[in-house]
């Protein structure tokens, strides 16, 4: 099977990263993403794959955040009731640290 999608330089998935901001709009961040291509002297990407990497950027994100949160509230309650003297298992910690985010 002959693959047709888009194989765009690693630079500019970079540059999504880097310049992604939810503030602006997709097609912003698309406009400046394809200045940053125009300096490295890359071909401008097009808006459709584009907007399909910066979504895919700020869903990580999001996964990430709430994963991150989600560890927070489990140290947090693992220091309330080590705080009021209750026996903290470590092991349902760490398994519920390793269980975060799925």
């Amino acid at each position: 099977m002959v693959e047709i999608a888009p194989r765009y330089d690693p630079r500019i998935l970079e540059a999504v990263r880097a310049l992604d901001d939810r503030a602006e709009s997709i097609a912003e961040i698309s406009r400046r993403v394809g200045v940053a291509a125009a300096q490295l002297g890359l071909p401008k990407p097009s808006y459709v794959h584009l907007r399909r990497y910066i979504v895919a950027h700020r869903e990580e994100e999001d996964a990430e955040r709430a994963r991150r949160d989600e560890i927070r509230q489990i140290f947090y309650d693992a220091h309330y009731d080590f705080m009021r003297s209750r026996v903290v298992d470590a092991y349902d910690v760490a398994e519920r640290i390793r269980e975060a985010g799925r």
